[in-house]
């Protein structure tokens, strides 16, 4: 789970929904790679971080327990 961008998606009001419309992606599979650690691939981890959260550190943003 990367705790920093799920809060910095809840202080802007963006949901799992939002993302996977606008990276056109199912739901689920949003869900599944936001909370499986080995399941987000970089290019994606970017274009959340330009779309959301663009003057963001991308190691910050997506930081883990396990880090």
């Amino acid at each position: 789970m990367y705790r920093n961008l799920e809060g910095e998606l809840r202080k802007q009001g963006i949901t799992r929904q939002k993302i996977a419309e606008d990276m056109h992606l199912n739901v689920s599979t949003v869900s599944r790679k936001l909370t499986e650690i080995d399941r987000l691939k970089l290019w994606e981890a970017y274009k959340i971080r330009d779309l959301y959260c663009p003057s963001a550190n991308l190691e910050w943003l997506f930081a883990t327990d396990a880090a």
